[in-house]
């Protein structure tokens, strides 16, 4: 079974990436009139930067659900069950790999939980997992005996970003966050987001994180 990830914000960053008089003065607006309508884009714009970069700008608290770990994840084959009832355990020995944390930059570690079929949930001594926080993204992996009952699931808390405000941002990720803006609030029902722009993908080509694999 491939492993699967998923990615919710547990606690919202408290700023905006870029200020409303910066989207204005960006796209050279001197009224009110559309105000509520810049918010929502520049809304749109930083989590379009964010999905396309791998990373939090405003520091965010996240929740990821890793599921069907760590059998199938393990290497350098993945273990065929041997069913002993109750439990499932998995022969040979696994050794399983680092799975990544979906955004960075890292800035702390919030712990694991795992989740049992039966819906029960444990929260794990770090001494069940190494923790790889100098890699960009960071990464973790589970020690010891972890893995034996098949069919957990895991739940990892962390916080990622450049700081509590935009001036910890990247000059240049702020201005491709205001050029869409721009680009978003120009061609408003004459644009598709299904892909960035090139002129932001050269921008923010830099700070974007490529990975293969779980």
């Amino acid at each position: 079974m491939p492993t699967t990830l998923v990615l919710r914000v547990k606690t919202p960053p408290q700023r905006k990436a870029i200020s409303l008089g910066f989207a204005k003065r960006h796209l050279r607006i001197d009224h009110d009139d559309d105000d509520d309508l810049l918010r929502t884009y520049i809304r749109a714009a930083t989590a379009w930067v964010e999905k396309f970069t791998g990373r939090a700008l405003i520091n965010t608290t996240y929740t990821m659900a890793v599921g069907d770990q760590p059998i199938a994840n393990a290497w350098p084959m993945t273990p065929s069950p041997l069913m002993v009832l109750p439990l499932a355990y998995s022969w040979p020995p696994m050794h399983p790999r680092p799975i990544r944390l979906l955004r960075a930059p890292f800035i702390t570690f919030g712990g694991i939980e795992v989740i049992d079929p039966d819906s029960e949930t444990e929260t794990l001594p770090p001494t069940e997992y190494w923790l790889d926080a100098a890699s960009e993204p960071a990464r973790f992996s589970m020690t010891g005996s972890f893995g034996l009952l098949r069919g957990r699931h895991l739940l990892v808390t962390f916080t990622a970003g450049y700081g509590e405000t935009h001036k910890t941002i990247p000059s240049d990720i702020r201005l491709a966050i205001a050029m869409l803006t721009a680009y978003i609030y120009e061609n408003r029902g004459d644009m598709t987001m299904e892909a960035m722009p090139d002129w932001a993908e050269a921008m923010l080509f830099n700070y974007r994180l490529v990975w293969f694999g779980a």
